[in-house]
């Protein structure tokens, strides 16, 4: 039995897409869940505090979202993608618009979905 052939982790399509180019993964499976892994347990860490700091600053939900993924932009060790897979996520936990414009002004909308 395989490693793959063990593991129980669901990775989402849309995880899956940061990692696929011309429909083939990018990396081996080991490595995707544990990419996986770490922008899930990212989303649930962040997504505890945002309440917080909506309230505290009293901002909107998408400039929370929006700092949070600059703020994520600048950890060592995740890509562009990955952050914004990650505040995708979190919108989706706290069930708030998803970010409207990637962070960055472009007009173009993150998804996880």
């Amino acid at each position: 039995m395989t490693m793959d052939d063990q593991s129980q982790i669901r990775i989402p399509e849309s995880f899956m897409a940061l990692y696929l180019r011309n429909g083939r993964p990018t990396d081996s499976r080991a490595h995707i869940e544990a990419r996986y892994d770490l922008c899930e347990d990212m989303a649930i860490q962040t997504s505890e505090v945002c309440h917080v700091l909506q309230f505290r600053e009293d901002l909107t939900e998408n400039e929370v979202l929006r700092r949070v993924l600059a703020s994520l932009r600048q950890t060592d060790g995740v890509s562009d993608a990955e952050a914004e897979w990650a505040v995708t996520r979190v919108a989706e936990l706290l069930q708030w618009p998803r970010l409207a414009d990637g962070g960055d002004g472009d007009g173009d909308g993150v998804g996880v979905g």
